[in-house]
C-alpha cells in the first residue's frame, strides 16, 4: 500500500482540479485513507468524495486518484466498503457524469483485477460492494465470478446486490435465476430480484406482484449504489407496465400501514412521470383517504397534492380534510390539512376561500397556500362575499393579498376593497393598484405608496387622472435607492413611459454602455433606454446599453431582449443568439427569440429553438410566440408534445410539476388548434 501512495508524488496535482479549485490537498486525504484512526478515515473519504466527485461530477483529479482508492479498497483498515463503492460509482453512468466521465470510467475498469477477490471477504458489506463494482467493469471481469458467488452466498445484502449485478451483466442467463429468488428468497433480494427484472426488460413470472408485495418494507430496500429512481418500489410503480402496477398496488393497499404509505407514495411518483398516471392510478387511492391510520390518509393526501388537476375526483374529501386546518394551523411543517387546501386552491374550489378566512378571522396571519392561486367566478365570488363587511386587519389583508395576486381579473371586487379600505388601507391600495384603478376614496393612500416607491400605485394613479406627479415621485424614488431599489416595482414603470418626460435628462445618464452591478440598477439602465428610445426616437444611443445588460444573461437580460424586440437591429443578434446556443439563458428565453424575429430573423429557423425550449421545460412566453410568428412548422413538433406519455415538466417544486405539465399540456393543443387553422 505504502508503494502505491508513494506514487501520488510522481503526479503534479497543482495540475489538476476538482469542484473547489487545485487538487493539491488530494494527495494528503488520500494518505489519510491509509491511517488506523477510523475517525480521520471517515472525514477524509468525506472530503475527497466531495472534492472529485462532488454530487456525481467527476474532474481530471478524479482520474489519477482511481488507481489509488481501487488498492486502499483492498488495503485499507477502514471504511474499505465504502471506498470500494465509490470505485464502482465512478464507473456507473447513473451516478457519474462531467467531461471527464467516460476517462474515469475507463480508469476504474483498468483496475478490474483488483475486484474478484473481494467477493469472497469476510465482511458482508465489502461483498456487496464487491458484486457492484464487478458489475460496473462490464466485459473486463467474466460473469462467472458473479454467479459463482451467488452459489455459495448466504447474506441476503449481498445476494439483492448479486442478483442486481447479474441482471446488469447477463440478463438473458440470469431469467431462471431471478425469477426463483423473486418467489423463494428473503424480502432484500426479492425486491432486488424484482428490480433487476425489470431494469432487464424480462418478463414478469407468474405471481410476481404477490411475491413482491409480500417482500415490500423498509428492511428491503436498494443500497444507494444500487438506486436508480429512488427506492425500489418508486422505481417499480414508476416504470414497470400498467397491469403489473395495478395489481402491486392493490396487494399493497391492503397490506400493513408501512406498505400501503410506499404504496401511496410510489402513486404519487408514477402521476409525476406520466400522464396516463393519474387516470390509471389515483381510482386506487380513495380507501387511503378513509384510512384508519392517520398516516396513511395523510400520505393519500400529499400524493392528491403531486398528482395534478385529476385530483378533483376527490375534491369532497379534500374538503372535509382542509375544513380541520384552523384547528391545525401552528403545527409545525406541512400538514395533510393545509395540502387539502392548496389542492382546492389549485382546482379553484371555493371551498378553499371558506376554510382560510376562518384561519384569518382567528387572527393567523398565514400566507396564501400556494404562490399563484387559480382564478374562478366562484372563487372571486367567495372572496367577495367574505371581505364584504369584514373588519379583522388579517382577514381583509389576507383577501386584499389574494385580489392583489389576480390584479384586473379581480376588478369586479372593487366596491368590497374600497369599503374595507380602513381596515387595512396599504394592503388594499396595492390591491388596487395591482387591479389599475385608483377610487377617490384611495388616493390618498396611493398617493403614500407612491411617495415611497411603489410605481404601479403611481401608474394607477396617473391612468385614473393623468397627474404624472405620483408616478414621477415613486420612479425618482426607486433611482435614488440605487442598488437597494426593487427591480420588481421599477418593472412597472415600462407601463407608464409616456408619463415619464420629465425624468429624460436624468435617465440618459444611466446610458453607459456598461451593465451596472445588480439587477435593480440594470433595470433603470433599461427604463432609461425605454425612455430615451420612445420618446426621442434615439435608439442608436440606447443600444450599447442594452446590449450590455443582455450580455449579463439573468432576469434584466430579459428585459432587455424585450427592449430589443421593441427597437429591432441586427446588432443585437450575437448577444440573442451566444445567451441561446450556450443555453445559459435568463429565465425568460423566449424574449431572445421574440427580438431576433423582430430583428428579421425567419420563424422557420426560430421554430425548432422554441420547440426546444418547450422540451428543456423552459416554455415561459414560447406557445404565445409562435402562434404570434404563426410558425406553422412546429405544429407536429408541439402535438407531439401534448400528446406523449411522458411529462415535459418533471423538475422544480415537486408537488407543483404535474399542475405546470397539465397547464402546459393544454397550451400545447390550444397553440396547435390555431396554427392548424
Amino acid at each position: 500500500m505504502r508503494r502505491v501512495l508513494n506514487r501520488l508524488a510522481e503526479i503534479d496535482w497543482t495540475r489538476l482540479t476538482h469542484a473547489y479549485g487545485t487538487a493539491e490537498n488530494i494527495p494528503d486525504l488520500l494518505w489519510a485513507l491509509a491511517s488506523d484512526d477510523e475517525d480521520e478515515v471517515e472525514e477524509a473519504l468525506s472530503e475527497i468524495i466531495g472534492s472529485i466527485f462532488h454530487q456525481g461530477d467527476v474532474y481530471p483529479a478524479t482520474v489519477p486518484a482511481v488507481p489509488i482508492l481501487a488498492e486502499l479498497a483492498s488495503t485499507a483498515q477502514h471504511r474499505r466498503a465504502w471506498i470500494l463503492a465509490t470505485v464502482g460509482m465512478l464507473a456507473d453512468p447513473h451516478h457519474t457524469w462531467g467531461e471527464e466521465a467516460d476517462e474515469v470510467c475507463e480508469a476504474v475498469r483498468a483496475q478490474a483485477d483488483r475486484f474478484p477477490s473481494l467477493l469472497n471477504d469476510p465482511d458482508p458489506e465489502i461483498r456487496a460492494a464487491a458484486a457492484y463494482t464487478v458489475a460496473q467493469c462490464g466485459d473486463r471481469l467474466p460473469v462467472t465470478l458473479l454467479r459463482e458467488r451467488w452459489l455459495t452466498e448466504d447474506d441476503p445484502t449481498v445476494r439483492a446486490s448479486l442478483a442486481l449485478a447479474l441482471g446488469l451483466r447477463d440478463p438473458a442467463g440470469a431469467a431462471d435465476l431471478l425469477a426463483d429468488a423473486l418467489h423463494e428468497e428473503e424480502p432484500p433480494v426479492r425486491v432486488a430480484a424484482a428490480v433487476a427484472i425489470r431494469r432487464a426488460g424480462l418478463p414478469w413470472p407468474v405471481g410476481a406482484a404477490e411475491a413482491l408485495a409480500g417482500a415490500v418494507g423498509p428492511e428491503a430496500e436498494l443500497d444507494y449504489v444500487w438506486e436508480r429512481r429512488g427506492e425500489a418500489l418508486d422505481e417499480l410503480v414508476g416504470e414497470a407496465d400498467e397491469a403489473f402496477v395495478v395489481d402491486l398496488l392493490g396487494r399493497l393497499f391492503t397490506a400493513a400501514p408501512p406498505a400501503r404509505k410506499a404504496a401511496a407514495y410510489a402513486i404519487g411518483e408514477r402521476c409525476r412521470q406520466l400522464r396516463s398516471a393519474p387516470a390509471l392510478l389515483l381510482p386506487l387511492l380513495g380507501p387511503a383517504l378513509h384510512d384508519l391510520d392517520e398516516s396513511v390518509r395523510d400520505k393519500a393526501v400529499g400524493v392528491l397534492r403531486a398528482a395534478g388537476p385529476a385530483s378533483a375526483v376527490y375534491a369532497d374529501d379534500l374538503a372535509r380534510v382542509a375544513a380541520g386546518w384552523p384547528a391545525v394551523v401552528e403545527a409545525n411543517g406541512f400538514t395533510a390539512q393545509q395540502r387539502a387546501v392548496e389542492i382546492l386552491a389549485m382546482l379553484a374550489d371555493p371551498r378553499w376561500i371558506d376554510v382560510i378566512c376562518v384561519v384569518w378571522a382567528g387572527g393567523h396571519e398565514v400566507r396564501l397556500p400556494v404562490d399563484k392561486p387559480r382564478f374562478g367566478e366562484a372563487v372571486l365570488a367567495a372572496a367577495r362575499g367574505h371581505l364584504a363587511g369584514a373588519d379583522h386587519p388579517a382577514l381583509v389583508t389576507g383577501l386584499a393579498t389574494l385580489l392583489e395576486e389576480w390584479g384586473p381579473a379581480a376588478s369586479a371586487a372593487v366596491p368590497e376593497l374600497v369599503a374595507a379600505l380602513p381596515v387595512a388601507p396599504a394592503r388594499v391600495a396595492a390591491a388596487l393598484a395591482a387591479i389599475g384603478v385608483a377610487p377617490e376614496p384611495a388616493v390618498p393612500e396611493l398617493l403614500v405608496a407612491a411617495s415611497r416607491g411603489d410605481v404601479r400605485a403611481g401608474v394607477a394613479l396617473w391612468r385614473a387622472t393623468n397627474d404624472v406627479e405620483p408616478v414621477v415621485t415613486a420612479v425618482v424614488w426607486q433611482l435614488d435607492a440605487g442598488p437597494d431599489g426593487h427591480e420588481w416595482r421599477l418593472q412597472h414603470a415600462f407601463d407608464a413611459v409616456p408619463a415619464l418626460g420629465a425624468l429624460l435628462p436624468r435617465l440618459r445618464s444611466y446610458l453607459t454602455g456598461v451593465a451596472l452591478e445588480t439587477e435593480a440598477e440594470r433595470y433603470a439602465q433599461l427604463l432609461a433606454a425605454r425612455v430615451v428610445g420612445e420618446l426621442t426616437g434615439e435608439r442608436d444611443v440606447v443600444l450599447p446599453t442594452v446590449q450590455a445588460v443582455l450580455g449579463t444573461g439573468w432576469w434584466a437580460a430579459s428585459a432587455a431582449a424585450d427592449l430589443a424586440a421593441r427597437f429591432p437591429d441586427p446588432a443585437y443578434g450575437p448577444a440573442l443568439w451566444k445567451l441561446l446556443d450556450a443555453r445559459v439563458a435568463p429565465p425568460g428565453p423566449a424574449a431572445l427569440v421574440r427580438a431576433l424575429w423582430r430583428s428579421g430573423v425567419s420563424p422557420d429557423d426560430l421554430a425548432p429553438v422554441l420547440v426546444r425550449l418547450i422540451e428543456e421545460a423552459r416554455p415561459r412566453g414560447v406557445l404565445p410566440l409562435l402562434v404570434e410568428m404563426d410558425a406553422r412548422t412546429a405544429s407536429p413538433a408541439l402535438l407531439d408534445l401534448a400528446e406523449r406519455d411522458a411529462r415535459v415538466i418533471t423538475g422544480g417544486v415537486a408537488v407543483d410539476t404535474a399542475w405546470e405539465d397539465e397547464q402546459l399540456r393544454r397550451e400545447l393543443r390550444e397553440a396547435v388548434a390555431v396554427l392548424d387553422r
